[in-house]
This record gives C-alpha cells, sequence and structure tokens, in this order.
C-alpha cells in the first residue's frame, strides 16, 4: 500500500476569532494594568534598568495570554491539535490586539487624565540622560516627546508595536505549543 492511499488525519478548521477577542481583550487588560501600576508608582522608565524591567514585563504578559489563547484554541476548539501555522495565527493576533487596544489607553492617560504626565516623563528622560547626550539630539529627542498625544501617532505604534510583539511571541509560543496527530502508515 503507497503512501498516497493511506488516510491522513485531518485536523479540524476551526475559526480562531473567538479565542482571539477574548484573548486578546485580556492581554489589553494585562498592559492597561500593567500601565496605570508604572503610572501611579512614577516608575522611571527612561534608565536602562527601568527599560528592561517594563519590557520584560510587556513580554511577559504577552507570551502569558498567548500561550492561553494557543492552548484554549488547541485544547478546547481544535480536538487537542494545533498546526504552528495556526498556532502563530493564534499567538499574533491575541498579542497584536493587546498591544492596539492599550495604546489607546495610553493616548487617554496623557491626553485625558493626566496632561502634564508627557512632562514628567520629559523630565525623567533629562534627568537620566541630560549630560549624556549632545544639546541638538536631546532637543530633536524632546521634540519627539511632544508627539506622544497625537492620535495618528499612537494608532502607528499600537499597530507597528503590536505586529512586532505579537509576531515574536507568536513564533516562540507557537514552537512549543503546536500539537499535529501522529501519522499512522
Amino acid at each position: 500500500m503507497s503512501t498516497i492511499d493511506t488516510p491522513q488525519p485531518s485536523l479540524p478548521n476551526t475559526p480562531v476569532w473567538d479565542t482571539v477577542l477574548r484573548y486578546g481583550l485580556y492581554c489589553a487588560g494585562g498592559y492597561v494594568v500593567l500601565s496605570l501600576l508604572m503610572y501611579l508608582i512614577n516608575f522611571n522608565m527612561m534608565t536602562f534598568g527601568g527599560m528592561a524591567i517594563f519590557y520584560l514585563c510587556l513580554l511577559g504578559i504577552g507570551f502569558v495570554f498567548a500561550i492561553m489563547a494557543t492552548r484554549h484554541q488547541r485544547d478546547t476548539l481544535d480536538g487537542g491539535y494545533i498546526t504552528y501555522g495556526k498556532a502563530l495565527l493564534v499567538g499574533l493576533l491575541t498579542v497584536f490586539l493587546g498591544v492596539f487596544i492599550s495604546s489607546f489607553w495610553s493616548y487617554i492617560l496623557v491626553n485625558f487624565i493626566d496632561p502634564g504626565y508627557i512632562d514628567t516623563l520629559k523630565e525623567q528622560f533629562v534627568e537620566t540622560w541630560g549630560e549624556k547626550m549632545p544639546a541638538d539630539a536631546l532637543e530633536k529627542t524632546l521634540e519627539e516627546f511632544e508627539h506622544s498625544g497625537d492620535i495618528l501617532k499612537t494608532v502607528k505604534q499600537g499597530l507597528i508595536g503590536g505586529a512586532i510583539y505579537g509576531l515574536f511571541v507568536g513564533l516562540i509560543s507557537a514552537a512549543f505549543l503546536k500539537k499535529q496527530p501522529e501519522m499512522k502508515i
């Protein structure tokens, strides 16, 4: 009997949107809570250590919800199996949605809740890097802070950041969570 005649197990073709929406919203909530916590404790993200802690927390939250979403899709909806591509899609879209939605929280924070927050960040930046940078580079960087409250920049950062974080997290989580049915020959 040739392998062409051997029946190949098929994977269910269930949609991922319910999973992505549910866990993407949870992920957005996690990012908003992290941002709110950093805001409330006046955490200085302008140092190398501060940036490292903040981005590690972002990645941690992304991994947690990407893994939860992929496991839910695999174990509950797809009968215990998921391809690498589908696992990647679930993880990527979950984190993408989380980052994109939480970027609107940042917009609301700096424009409506605390419009002076940008000034606080600028002060932290000048304290940390002011004497270590050339004057023209410092001035250019401080001008960039002024655009932090623009809706178009917020949407652009949410799209780009969500795609980058989502792809990174999705690639890694999918590698660990993929599960193909065993081929019987």
